[in-house]
């Protein structure tokens, strides 16, 4: 009778047991709503970042061809055709805007993402294991900073060729030493906790303490960080694409558009505003993004 009703109790706890944590899931989404929402500056900033995600998504289905000519309707302005109006040599703008978001929404996160990876990872190491290791890692990244992070970009470019992988392997590598930096002063403060130096106690490896134990607990942080970092790299994809060393024609790179349409900006400014207001509203929305995040966060610690 004892064993029936123990078995009886365990059956009955796994129902339970899923949903607390189906529960603990919809508070931890609702938390992460409420943050949001409780700031109009993140909540703004999210509106244009969703916009033009929502824009990149529809690149795949919209009717709508950046690379296709018209020699009737050269630089012209909005109209029913055009909505946006057309380039010197009569592509469609709204075309070229909207495919372009799905490149530089692409090329962006891409590049932060790998720096994230290599940063945070020469980060854990030099804050945790300290040293000589350490000192080595901070003095070569100490060395990659010296540079301006646009002149960073143009030698590198300069010397591995234009492409938009080689856009991304400019970025990452521009990125990386902000991020070890970053990392390594929250490793060396985490390091001192106690749940680490029980970590320590139970045996667990260095690996298992910098990527279980240190890392995400660093999250926040982090997290914000790559935001910002996102909207760094969309103005320095912009910029490379101003400069002739972004993603080569015929690509719909917004920076490379809003050079082409500067030659003729007194017969058609259209061509340069609309590429400039892309690449100023996705970096603002991701910066008021990251801002109100930050804002919030710091509130209720």
């Amino acid at each position: 009778m004892l064993e029936e009703q123990a078995v009886t109790a365990d059956v009955m706890a796994i129902p339970e047991t899923g949903e607390r944590l189906e529960k603990s899931l919809g508070a931890r989404i609702g938390r992460s709503i409420r943050l949001v929402t409780s700031s109009w500056i993140a909540t703004v900033g999210l509106s244009l970042v969703v916009f033009w995600i929502l824009i990149a998504i529809g690149s795949y289905v919209l009717p709508l061809n950046p690379y296709a000519q018209d020699v009737t309707a050269v630089n012209t302005g909005p109209s029913w055709a055009y909505p946006l109006g057309t380039d010197d040599i009569g592509r469609c703008l709204l075309a070229r805007i909207v495919h372009g978001s799905r490149l530089i929404l692409t090329l962006a996160p891409l590049s932060v993402v790998l720096s994230l990876l290599l940063g945070a990872t020469l980060g854990l190491l030099g804050g945790y294991v300290g040293g000589i290791v350490d000192e080595i890692v901070m003095r070569v990244l100490d060395a990659i900073m010296a540079f301006p992070q646009i002149l960073l970009y143009l030698l590198i470019i300069a010397a591995i060729g234009a492409s938009a992988t080689n856009v991304v392997v400019a970025i990452t590598l521009g990125g990386i030493p902000g991020v070890a930096r970053l990392v390594r002063s929250l490793a060396l403060d985490i390091k001192t906790r106690d749940y680490v130096a029980a970590a320590k106690t139970r045996g667990e490896s260095p690996f298992y303490i910098m990527f279980v134990e240190i890392l995400p607990n660093a999250r926040g942080p982090i997290i914000i960080d790559a935001m910002l970092r996102v909207g760094y790299a969309v103005f320095a994809i912009g910029t490379l694409g101003f400069l002739g060393l972004g993603v080569p024609p015929p690509s719909p790179d917004w920076g490379s558009m809003v050079a082409r349409g500067q030659r003729y900006i007194f017969v058609n400014s259209w061509a340069v505003l609309w590429p400039a207001l892309a690449i100023s509203s996705l970096v603002v929305g991701l910066n008021l993004f990251a801002d109100g995040l930050r804002e919030e966060t710091m509130r209720y610690q």
